[in-house]
């Protein structure tokens, strides 16, 4: 490339790494036999009606653009979804936009929101692209550590970061339940919350994908106790298996809907029109599809934490999502980067380590378990088999991927 024309890039883009989700989950691909628990893509495939609905609309020719904001039947139905399912209230008129999934309502809000020097606060281990999206932004990402209050947040905390970067602070990030983590808040949590972000001037951007799956509770949305600061994050893609009709939203006080919508608008228009009928059709009609899976999950998440503790790992509550963080054991001396290596080429079983999550490195790795109960069974099994050779052979302190 003409070095001239690359100097003239964005220079806080040159700083930003890829994924190493996607990276980690190419380079592992390519091991023969490999078992695939890296993506978070669910074990599903989207409900017959759903599609019906989409393929509907393309025979009755609703394949033309739609509006910025998405067709109104669907943003009625992310109204009345949020409504039922979490007691929100949404005008579908002025406080919806229906984005690219949920990475482009997270994109089109960061990019709206974030400035140079501005401090974009967020509990950490977490989604890499939020740490992106506010260094491109020229903004400081502060992590807020969790791993010593078994990778939760806590209102004493949130309030001394907030103190301590005091009015550089512009966005607060949370996501819950949390990938990778798999945790979530309770009610009484998610109001101290409120009642800790209520006394600043910052936006909360509520990362809320994974909302229907929780476990341990009925997820309580951040959106019920201040909706005034917040940006609501969601998506039809992993409630509804649905990952790659790629619909997801978000919503907002109406004045901010409407400086975002024209970031949404000069980014990509619109999306599918096809797409968006068959959303309102998840959206309207999907509820059954939703514990169905749910059940499963839980089922399978029930088997995956008792092996893997029974193998002698030590994990983090798997609350929600469809996750489980795995520490590495102590006496393995290398990265995350290293042991998820010798875990893809010595038991073939490709996880995405802890390095992905944090700035630096995090002694865990994430397993995803939206996979075929076959599949994590060899897995589970595979990954005992080899935490047993290593102490057998002595080779605790090993780097070796031969």
């Amino acid at each position: 490339m003409n070095n001239k024309i690359l100097s003239l890039l964005n220079n806080n883009l040159l700083t930003v790494t890829p994924s190493l989700i996607r990276s980690f989950d190419e380079e592992t691909s390519k091991i023969p036999g490999i078992i695939k628990l890296t993506l978070g893509e669910p074990n599903f495939n989207t409900p017959s009606h759903i599609k019906i609905s989409g393929i509907k609309a393309i025979v009755d020719n609703k394949t033309h653009y739609a509006p910025n904001r998405g067709i109104f039947e669907l943003r009625e139905a992310i109204s009345h979804y949020l409504q039922r399912h979490y007691n929100l209230t949404y005008n579908p008129k002025s406080q919806i936009i229906v984005t690219n999934g949920a990475s482009e309502a997270i994109s089109t809000a960061m990019n709206a929101f974030l400035q140079k020097e501005d401090v974009v606060l967020c509990p950490a281990p977490a989604f890499g692209l939020y740490k992106n999206l506010a260094e491109i932004n020229g903004a400081k990402y502060i992590e807020i550590d969790t791993e010593e209050n078994n990778y939760k947040l806590t209102p004493e905390k949130l309030t001394k970061y907030l103190k301590k970067y005091c009015d550089k602070v512009k966005m607060v990030i949370l996501n819950y339940p949390n990938n990778p983590t798999g945790i979530t808040y309770s009610e009484n949590e998610i109001k101290r919350f409120a009642d800790v972000l209520r006394q600043f001037s910052v936006v909360v951007l509520s990362d809320e994908v994974y909302s229907e799956f929780s476990y341990k509770e009925r997820h309580t949305s951040f959106s019920q106790y201040l909706p005034e600061q917040t940006i609501l994050v969601n998506s039809v893609s992993k409630s509804y298996a649905m990952t790659g009709w790629r619909v997801g939203y978000l919503c907002g006080p109406t004045e901010i809907i409407s400086n975002l919508g024209k970031v949404h608008q000069a980014n990509i228009a619109t999306i599918g029109t096809m797409n968006m009928f068959a959303a309102t059709e998840a959206l309207n009609n999907g509820d059954l599809d939703i514990q169905k899976m749910k059940l499963d999950y839980k089922k399978i998440r029930d088997f995956v934490c008792k092996k893997l503790k029974k193998i002698g790992y030590k994990i983090a509550p798997a609350e929600g999502a469809f996750y489980v963080y795995v520490k590495i054991p102590t006496d393995f001396k290398g990265t995350s980067i290293d042991y998820a290596r010798q875990l893809a080429q010595k038991a073939h079983v490709a996880v995405i380590p802890g390095a992905a999550f944090v700035k630096g490195d995090q002694r865990s790795f994430r397993i995803s378990y939206a996979a075929s109960i076959k599949d994590l069974t060899k897995a589970l099994d595979n990954l005992e088999e080899f935490t047993a050779r290593r102490q057998s052979n002595g080779q605790n302190n090993s780097l070796s991927c031969s």
